[in-house]
């Protein structure tokens, strides 16, 4: 049985979200976050591939959605100058693995095409799949292909998906300090790439769905205190980010994909995250600390 406070709440959130929502010209929708009943347990992500043994202090989870981009990042990780383990999140039948000689172990799940990097960050969390690891780098294969048309941000989907992975793993020296920072600075918990923490002004059609989480994971939301990692792509405590799991989410909670560039459960939770990590500790960007 749903409370009556919670089930009020989401009544109240999902007519406030309606009201942005045609604010923004943008027809009212249903919003599986606010409207999903009795969502089944998701069974953990199908595994694919496996091979070599995990137990690295590092985890380094990457979704690759198009698959063309994938080798890159790939490539990206030879900055990392210890082993780590390598847990990849695919749509695609099978996805090429091979070069990655800095990697402990490799495995690869394949999940379907829904709730965009999130929803599958969230199946490995919920699943145990990052329990006992220290750090997480959280990469994936964006494209935004509608920052092309222009509007809120300059620059195609591709030059934002380079910086953010220069910004997080552009050289040896870079990853260095980020895990130097993490060592002698407790109060640490998210790093991400230079000018991608932001604020109040890009909540966009997304306050009452974090709202919603807020509520779910029992964590004060303060709408002019938002600062998150935009682009989801950043290096994180794995005991905070493991915290996404008190929020009981499923995939019934997530949006079918349809090209949505806001409003959606999966830039909700990206938004709660940096309510998340203030709530235990500090999110910086890699050009603050020290070489």
């Amino acid at each position: 049985m749903i409370p009556w406070q919670v089930r009020a709440g989401a009544a109240f959130a999902t007519g406030v979200l309606a009201q942005v929502m045609r604010a923004h010209g943008r027809p009212a929708r249903v919003l599986p976050l606010l409207t999903a009943r009795r969502a089944g347990e998701d069974p953990p992500p199908e595994l694919v591939t496996s091979h070599g043994q995990d137990g690295a202090r590092i985890a380094v989870v990457i979704h690759s959605h198009f698959a063309e981009v994938l080798p890159g990042l790939l490539a990206a990780l030879d900055a990392i100058p210890e082993p780590y383990d390598l847990l990849v999140t695919t749509t695609a039948v099978r996805a090429d693995v091979s070069t990655t000689p800095g990697a402990a172990s490799v495995r690869v799940f394949h999940v379907e095409n829904r709730g965009r990097d999130i929803l599958p960050l969230v199946r490995l969390v919920n699943a145990g799949l990052l329990d006992g690891y220290g750090l997480v780098c959280k990469i994936h294969t964006k494209r935004s292909t509608w920052r092309a048309a222009g509007g809120r941000f300059e620059g195609d989907g591709n030059a934002w998906r380079d910086a953010l992975v220069t910004g997080l793993l552009g050289s040896r020296q870079l990853v260095g300090s980020i895990l130097r920072a993490f060592e002698v600075e407790p109060s640490l918990t998210m790093v991400t790439a230079p000018g991608q923490v932001l604020g109040p002004p890009h909540w966009g059609a997304n306050l009452p769905l974090v709202l919603a989480l807020g509520r779910r994971g029992g964590l004060p939301v303060v709408p002019g205190r938002l600062r998150f990692a935009a682009g989801s792509m950043y290096w994180v405590r794995g005991d905070a980010l493991r915290r996404l799991r008190d929020l009981g989410l499923r995939s019934a909670h997530f949006d079918a994909e349809c090209g949505q560039d806001d409003g959606t459960t999966a830039h909700a939770v990206e938004r709660y995250l940096g309510y998340l990590v203030a709530d235990v500790g500090g999110l910086v960007t890699s050009d603050a600390l020290a070489p």
